[in-house]
């Protein structure tokens, strides 16, 4: 292999490293593109969305920035435990953040390592913005899993009589949500039961060799168990204002859930309730939580198929769950995309100008002292 083959090869495996989880995103979201044209005919399409209600759509995208707005909000108060002084346009940027690149990273990986490193660039310590981040996480969990148990239980007999397929995807999603929750609650009461069931698991896949490094997973396991711990502590010693937050948390996950009661109405049906659609939407929700791609691409969509297919019946489901993953999706990463870059070239400004302001002060500074 000559040096021009060799640094092809390189350049290549760089660009792959660089750019691998957008290119997997671009990749699932043309699949997705393409399982949607094999089930919605395209004049058909037009022809729907010529007549739905835009002011329900417009309803449904004003969700989005009420579920922005109260997740802002309790980022805030928690910030304001470490520092009084903050305000609400900084939690908003930081929200945005955490939405955008939870989106198109597998798993939502990438949202609370940007998130960090925004509070980092604002003068919060690694510790101070992990217990912040960490503490909000707790209270999702939390919120997302009693409004999917208490969903489940309002919705049995529809999910019994219409969700045969859909029982074990709908089981699994609540399972690995409810271990959370649980693993959380002994975190906050016994820290060492819970660190002695996160090395039994880690000894168990060491033993079915689907984990290999040992030491990297018992390191993690300790890293994992102290994050929380300060976290839950923080959360315990502001009980009245963990109840709080708890509390617009929920109606933050509820206001999310709408957005699809509002898709249903611009379709012009109103024969199934608001409760009931929410309350599916919880149970998907759940279901698709633990699919590992960019914005749960792919499980989203075949489960709200699945899940909504009696609801808005053959003729509307996929016109539904085109319009409802534009709002949640598509919208979001546009929005967001659109809000970071105009933050990247304002703050590129700022360093500009504080940059100047430093040369400024420094060449004052050299000419008093030759006029000294």
């Amino acid at each position: 292999m000559d040096k021009k083959e060799k640094k092809k090869k390189e350049y290549l495996i760089k660009f792959l490293k660089k750019y691998s989880n957008y290119i997997f995103f671009v990749i699932l979201i043309s699949a997705t593109a393409l399982v949607i044209l094999t089930q919605v005919d395209p004049e058909t399409f037009i022809n729907t969305i010529k007549q739905t209600k835009v002011g329900f759509l417009l309803l449904g995208i004003g969700c989005i920035f009420i579920y922005f707005t109260l997740e802002a909000y309790m980022l805030l108060k928690l910030m304001n435990r470490e520092n009084p002084n903050e305000k609400l346009s900084f939690a908003w940027t930081l929200t945005i953040v955490g939405q955008y690149y939870n989106l198109i990273t597998p798993s939502a990986t990438g949202g609370q390592p940007l998130q960090l490193y925004e509070m980092s660039r604002k003068g919060y310590g690694f510790g101070a913005g992990t217990a912040v981040l960490v503490q909000k996480y707790a209270l999702y969990q939390v919120t997302v899993t009693f409004l999917a148990i208490a969903a489940t239980i309002f919705s049995i007999t529809t999910l019994h009589h219409n969700l045969d397929a859909g029982k074990w995807l709908i089981g699994i999603g609540l399972i690995v949500n409810i271990a959370g929750v649980i693993l959380i609650f002994i975190l906050a009461f016994s820290p060492k039961a819970a660190k002695g069931i996160m090395i039994g698991c880690v000894k168990l896949l060491l033993k079915l060799h689907i984990f290999k490094n040992a030491e990297k997973y018992y390191s993690k396991v300790d890293h994992f168990i102290e994050e929380y711990q300060i976290a839950i502590e923080a959360l315990k010693s502001h009980k009245m204002q963990t109840f709080r937050l708890f509390l617009v948390s929920i109606v933050q996950i509820l206001v999310l859930y709408s957005v699809n009661y509002w898709v249903y109405r611009s379709l012009g049906l109103y024969e199934t309730n608001a409760i009931t659609i929410i309350s599916l939407q919880a149970i998907l929700y759940v279901a698709m939580a633990f699919v590992p791609t960019p914005g749960a691409s792919g499980g989203a969509e075949a489960g709200f198929l699945l899940i909504f297919g009696p609801v808005y019946g053959p003729g509307y489901t996929p016109i539904a769950m085109i319009l409802w993953r534009f709002i949640t999706f598509y919208f979001i990463i546009l929005f967001g995309g659109i809000y970071l870059s105009i933050h990247s070239i304002r703050v590129g400004k700022e360093k500009a100008k504080d940059i100047e302001k430093e040369i400024s002060d420094q060449a004052n500074c050299s000419v008093n002292n030759s006029k000294e």
